[in-house]
């Protein structure tokens, strides 16, 4: 009886050691991904608030004068506006990498 107890505390112990393993292994590989997501976030994040907000009243205009006269689509943005749109598209950006995962094709 005490053989079989040992046993199952054996098992136990070793299944434990396992799985430390196995949730070290997923964070030593997901701790990098993590970063890369981050930085290529922040990075959009930037570049899209840049472009919102000075490509805007240079393009918009040009585009749509008749939208811009009658008052439907603004000539200027604010900042405020443009760190929206820049948080959107950053927020989308993060995105990108998972589905490369997803439809990556694996041998």
């Amino acid at each position: 009886m005490e053989d079989e107890m040992r046993s199952e505390e054996d098992i136990k112990k070793e299944m434990e050691k396992e799985m430390e393993k196995e949730v070290e292994r997923r964070v030593t590989e997901g701790a990098p991904r993590l970063i890369t997501i981050l930085i290529t976030v922040a990075i959009f994040f930037v570049i899209s608030l840049v472009v919102f907000r000075f490509v805007w009243g240079w393009v918009i205009p040009d585009l749509f004068p008749g939208a811009v006269a009658e008052g439907l689509i603004v000539e200027d943005l604010t900042w405020g506006t443009a760190f929206k749109l820049a948080v959107l598209v950053a927020a989308l950006s993060g995105f990108y990498p998972a589905l490369l995962d997803v439809f990556k094709t694996r041998p």
